[in-house]
């Protein structure tokens, strides 16, 4: 199938910040009920913050339950934890520019609200490489659903099929091929090996792959 646009996930793909979505949400929900475990995180991984929230909130309820408050002390603890620490994941950069050099359209599609998007590629310096940035926020259904993919393609105004997406999740992985769009899988290395992660179409290392890889 021919590549004609390719869309990029944002966290843990992009930029190292899922573990400090993990720090921050474990800080404030130990604050108001009880902190999630590692099974609980990968079982939010690629969520909503506001799904994250609604669900956590079901199984371990707190007083005085305000979803918008919640949702702005965890971005907030967000965005202060990986400007401070994280890092742009290997090949970031290389992919990049591949794709520009490819004249392919590139879009970012993720299920971070809008403003940690931004904060993020203006702070790594990456912003003018995405022609669309879209957030799941804004969708009726966040991943594994398909939508915030299917937007970010409509933007584009290219077909789903000609699409090429990123992702680490299986979430995401789930999401993009519901989409009817090709997926490379990039996962953390302590999930490379999972056999779930086969529905993608290759699964790679890190971004430095797209040197190699016959899909683009």
């Amino acid at each position: 199938m021919e590549i004609r646009a390719v869309i990029y996930d944002m966290d843990g793909l992009l930029v190292d910040s899922e573990p400090w979505w993990r720090v921050a949400e474990r800080n404030i929900f130990s604050k108001l009920s009880v902190a999630p475990t590692e099974e609980d995180f990968e079982k939010m991984m690629g969520n909503r913050i506001q799904e994250v929230i609604v669900n956590w909130h079901a199984k371990h309820p707190w007083p005085n339950y305000n979803l918008e408050e919640t949702q702005n002390a965890i971005i907030d603890e967000v965005g202060r934890l990986v400007t401070t620490h994280a890092e742009l994941m290997p090949g970031v950069i290389e992919s990049l520019e591949y794709c520009k050099a490819k004249q392919l359209p590139i879009a970012l599609a993720s299920s971070s609200p809008l403003r940690l998007i931004s904060t993020f590629i203006h702070r790594y310096g990456i912003a003018n490489y995405f022609s669309i940035v879209r957030s799941a926020e804004f969708e009726q259904r966040g991943k594994p659903h398909p939508d915030v993919f299917l937007t970010a393609s409509d933007a584009l105004n290219i077909s789903p099929k000609h699409c090429l997406v990123f992702e680490d999740s299986y979430n995401g992985v789930v999401a993009a091929k519901a989409a009817g769009m090709t997926c490379i899988a990039i996962p953390s290395q302590e999930h490379r090996n999972q056999e779930r992660f086969s529905i993608a179409d290759e699964i790679w290392d890190n971004l430095h792959n797209i040197n190699t890889s016959k899909i683009i």
